[in-house]
């Protein structure tokens, strides 16, 4: 049977898995606190490690009782909380894991038991936590509304209510959260007609709020080849970093895919890489170009763990865990800052700016859209003009010419 792993141990597993995620060292310094303090907890009683004991630290240190609301907790116990839940996963399951928990429900009487009854149905389906908390975001606006609008049940609910309740939550969030809670109260009207709460099918009178896309990102060629040329290729950690930034560079492949690539993936006899994209659930067939290739390469022969998992770019720190796409984007990020390219505020930096540019470089080359969007593994060839807007090459001979200052009259004088 296999031992269990002493606190230390579990505290340093902890501290390179967190490493590993790209997490900032300031966060697991605050984080490593309250270790410390289990630590001597479990040395002052004499106990080993367990969930139970990590619990009862929990309960008697700090006063947090392991059936309390997490949401309802002060900003520093919940980092307290998640720190120790850190250590149980990792004996547990060997991983750390985010803490898990649905936002308190905060309904008025004449709604709670129907609204929990559709949150009931929704979360009995396979939708992300974060997709229920947004029903309940929306749900716990709507109520609060209803409520001061003396609209005292359901039955009562019309479409000027419903009009009034978006034109209140748009006047204090922003765009993204109110075109979320539209999806929410649609599905809510849609429920209440078919359930027969309501006599009209109200979701109809839900406008679409449209959310203006951000226009990505883009570096030209010579501050990509800049950043590239930044890394240590003389070092482990830099010649797997480098193989990685290679590929979202020459492939525009996504974090997601590049952290998930198996070695089933590339063909080395036809030069391809072959996968399904993670985001579209897309199969993509890419070019495997010889500089990716020698880099990954180099990083197998000369760096790779010598661990049993058939995914290709792991940590490089015991216990070899796959990377996360937050990795890669933290690798990105200081490649351009060691490059010394100016990151200017609101321009993107990781590597969803390596594919906006990839996708910008083959526009200017007059590369087909259609090409550019199964390069990019997009499922549709709409999500590819976004990177229209960012051809500035293709769009500067279409710019008007502005005249100048002089022979402009204004209130009839001329300037």
């Amino acid at each position: 049977m296999k031992q269990p792993l002493t606190i230390d141990e579990l505290i340093n597993q902890a501290k390179q898995a967190m490493e590993g995620d790209g997490l900032k060292q300031d966060h697991i310094t605050q984080v490593s606190y309250t270790w410390w303090r289990l630590k001597d907890y479990l040395s002052d009683n004499g106990i080993p490690f367990s969930r139970e004991s990590a619990l009862c630290f929990l309960e008697n240190h700090y006063g947090i009782k392991s059936g309390n609301n997490f949401a309802h907790l002060r900003p520093i116990d919940k980092r307290r909380s998640r720190a120790v839940h850190i250590l149980i996963n990792c004996a547990e399951d060997g991983k750390i894991t985010k803490e898990k928990s649905f936002w308190p429900c905060m309904f008025h009487e004449p709604f709670a038991v129907v609204f929990n009854q559709f949150l009931s149905e929704r979360k009995s389906g396979s939708y992300a936590l974060s997709t229920i908390n947004r029903d309940i975001y929306t749900l716990n606006h709507l109520s609060k509304y209803l409520y001061e609008s003396k609209i005292g049940h359901l039955a009562d609910i019309d479409a000027s209510s419903i009009m009034g309740f978006m034109k209140w939550l748009s006047a204090s969030k922003n765009l993204p959260t109110v075109k979320s809670a539209s999806s929410s109260l649609r599905l809510l009207l849609k429920y209440l007609y078919v359930n027969k709460y309501v006599e009209k099918d109200l979701s109809t009178c839900v406008q679409t709020v449209r959310v203006r896309k951000v226009i990505p990102s883009v570096y030209g060629t010579g501050e990509i080849e800049t950043m590239l040329d930044s890394f240590n290729r003389f070092s482990a950690l830099g010649i797997r970093n480098y193989a990685m930034v290679l590929i979202a560079v020459r492939l525009g492949m996504r974090a997601s895919d590049i952290c998930g690539l198996k070695f089933s993936a590339i063909h080395w006899d036809k030069s391809t890489i072959e996968f399904i994209t993670r985001k579209t659930g897309k199969h993509t067939v890419l070019p495997l170009p010889a500089d990716v290739g020698n880099a990954i390469i180099k990083y197998l022969k000369d760096c790779r763990p010598n661990v049993d998992d058939n995914h290709v770019f792991l940590q490089m720190q015991a216990p070899h865990h796959v990377l996360k796409p937050a990795s890669l984007h933290t690798i990105v990020t200081k490649a351009f800052r060691d490059a010394g390219i100016v990151i200017n505020s609101g321009r993107r930096h990781g590597p969803h700016a390596l594919r906006a540019s990839l996708a910008t470089a083959m526009l200017e080359k007059k590369v087909p859209l259609s090409v550019i969007s199964e390069t990019l593994s997009h499922s549709i060839t709409d999500t590819t003009k976004i990177y229209l807007k960012v051809d500035i090459y293709h769009l500067r001979p279409l710019a008007l010419e502005v005249p100048g200052i002089e022979g402009i009259w204004m209130g009839g004088i001329r300037l």
